[in-house]
């Protein structure tokens, strides 16, 4: 018998657009021998399901279910796509739980706590990987030049605490426009963090867990073509802004090292699904840079192409995940 699997797409942040292009993506991808699927969109205004016809039919919170021709839908699984708040944040996590509902992301806690940059860069130090130097600030907080000179040096990037897709991120080269950028990212969060400037090469791998075993994906090198000099939103979103490239050009120790530290941290912050480790090797050291849970999914996404590179065709992934989520 087919399970219900609701692709639950959309979220409250500036990254709703890129969930709904992950969703298209999914939907398309989705084996539909085994799942019947039901896109789910919500929004701070309203949570509906969208029909084939791109009609909106109302979701009963108290249950999470639907009834788009009066005969009720529950769910299997919610297989969870949203960047940002509250999809990689733990909120919808805490939810499902309350539900029963089994969804395809990691936890209610590791969801939280990666998505908070600073508290899960302090983790991961506690571990021994190497992170960026840091300095986190809140929205009220007087902010005094000098006083954040002596915790970070000069260039930084300046960005939300929890967020992601580079959202509200200013790279900062001159002390002058170090307060400025700061206000700027408080204009997407409550916390700015301050991180200092690493050069190196940008890699990234994408990890999920098959029979009980973890499976680190190749290792995709970033070359970001923008002005802004990094993987930015621009960078991430548009089509020829950044070289993807995979597998990455890098020795076999590195890429092997890149594996392995993904791995290990996949399974130390207790992650689920579909995750993507973003790592920096700057001047000889592998510094961990930030975990995604809820990896974009789009034609144009990162760990399509590690999972294409590996052989894995994007709908056995799905249905690798799926049946993760549901204990199969």
């Amino acid at each position: 018998m087919k399970k219900n699997i609701a692709l639950v797409a959309g979220g409250y942040s500036g990254e709703y657009v890129i969930s709904i292009d992950s969703a298209r993506m999914i939907k398309r991808n989705i084996d539909p021998a085994l799942f019947n699927v039901y896109t789910i969109v919500i929004n701070q205004q309203k949570w509906v399901h969208l029909d084939e016809e791109g009609k909106e039919h109302a979701v009963d919170k108290n249950d999470f279910s639907i009834a788009p021709f009066g005969e009720k839908i529950v769910f299997d699984c919610a297989f969870i796509t949203i960047h940002g708040t509250p999809g990689e944040d733990g909120k919808l996590q805490g939810y499902f739980e309350l539900m029963g509902i089994p969804y395809t992301t990691s936890g209610l806690l590791p969801s939280a706590l990666t998505f908070n940059k600073f508290f899960c860069n302090q983790l991961v130090a506690h571990w021994g990987i190497p992170v960026a130097r840091s300095a986190k600030f809140a929205k009220g907080s007087k902010l005094v030049l000098e006083d954040i000179l002596s915790r970070v040096d000069l260039p930084v990037f300046v960005k939300p605490n929890k967020g992601g897709s580079s959202l509200g991120t200013t790279f900062v080269k001159e002390a002058a426009h170090l307060v400025p950028a700061i206000q700027t990212g408080f204009e997407h969060d409550d916390e700015v963090l301050v991180e200092e400037y690493l050069e190196g090469t940008e890699l990234t791998c994408g990890a999920f867990r098959q029979k009980g075993v973890i499976k680190a994906l190749p290792v995709t090198e970033i070359i970001s073509k923008t002005e802004a000099k990094f993987f930015d939103f621009k960078a991430k979103y548009t089509k020829g802004a950044a070289d993807e490239i995979t597998p990455a050009r890098i020795s076999p120790e590195l890429t092997q090292q890149v594996q392995q530290t993904t791995a290990l941290l996949y399974e130390k912050l207790e992650l689920k699904g579909m995750a993507r480790i973003d790592f920096i090797f700057s001047k000889g050291t592998l510094f961990f840079l930030e975990a995604n849970i809820t990896p974009g999914m789009a034609e144009t996404s990162i760990v399509p192409q590690q999972a294409a590179i590996e052989g894995i065709p994007i709908r056995e992934l799905f249905t690798i995940v799926i049946l993760n989520a549901i204990g199969i």
